[in-house]
């Protein structure tokens, strides 16, 4: 049975926490910056805390948030519309979103070219038979399996789609490390800047990294991104400097924000969102 996402990934307490330790605060050296205890701030993490709207202003200045998107977040105004919560067709291109996991959810994708029904796997983090099955109810051959990004939630289910289908993975050079003894299926390299096909479908190939150095994300021309953690809804991937965070912030925002308003962002974790939506709604982009 398909999991339809009715939450975000990340709350208000996920958001201040992100921005607080991408900017390698201390929940005392927050407080201090804010003048407030830090057994609220530590509160708000474990979302109990306050989130009246001087609060959350405070959080705002002393995080360089958006503070009118962040109160959005505190009151849990913002979902994204999800026109297309299973995934999308669009003239050329079939798209299969996967909530895979048990306890631990994230999302895999299935991106078939629809005149080859050819396939690329798109970070298989678990389950690798719901994988297959999906593949098998597709009509579908897989051709490629592309890796966004190392950690080992995007990858664990690789021995089994590899097994079962003997294709090739690839990945960005700089995450290779992140993926362990599971490198040894991957020989090939997604290169930011060029391009990687799947039938007559081509993406782009962006550099997203921040959350690992080696992120990427894969474009589509009729609109559609494949962004593993660079971006949430509402959200950002995590990170934990200051280097990698507005690394991070700038890519997301060059790289993703820039595209065309009704381009669908495809996350590793959380339900689909929209570059308009974004714009909106994520605090994290002023």
């Amino acid at each position: 049975m398909a999991v339809i996402y009715r939450a975000l990934e990340d709350e208000f307490g996920d958001v201040v926490g992100k921005a607080r330790r991408g900017q390698e605060l201390s929940i005392d050296d927050l407080a201090e910056r804010m003048k407030v205890e830090a057994r609220d701030l530590e509160a708000i993490e474990a979302y109990e805390g306050p989130t009246d709207e001087g609060v959350v202003r405070g959080l705002a200045e002393a995080l360089g948030l958006h503070e009118h998107k962040l109160q959005a977040s505190a009151a849990a105004t913002f979902f994204p519309a999800q026109p297309h919560p299973e995934g999308e067709r669009t003239d050329g291109l079939e798209v299969r979103m996967l909530v895979l996991g048990t306890d631990f959810l994230m999302n895999g994708y299935v991106a078939i070219c629809r005149r080859t029904r050819r396939a690329a796997v798109i970070d298989p983090g678990f389950q690798a038979e719901r994988i297959l099955q999906a593949l098998r109810e597709a009509d579908a051959e897989v051709a490629s399996i592309w890796l966004t990004h190392g950690h080992h939630d995007h990858v664990d289910a690789l021995d089994g789609v590899v097994a079962a289908t003997g294709v090739d993975t690839a990945i960005c050079a700089a995450d290779l490390e992140l993926t362990g003894d599971r490198a040894r299926h991957i020989g090939q390299r997604l290169v930011p800047g060029e391009q990687v096909g799947v039938g007559d479908q081509m993406f782009d190939i962006r550099a997203t990294g921040g959350h690992t150095p080696g992120g990427v994300s894969l474009l589509h021309p009729e609109g559609i991104a494949f962004v593993g953690d660079a971006l949430f809804a509402g959200s950002l991937g995590g990170t934990r400097s200051r280097t990698a965070y507005s690394g991070q912030q700038a890519a997301v925002a060059g790289g993703l924000l820039s595209l065309a308003p009704e381009t669908t962002l495809y996350p590793g974790h959380g339900p689909a969102t929209t570059v308009a939506e974004e714009l909106a709604h994520n605090p994290f982009f002023l």
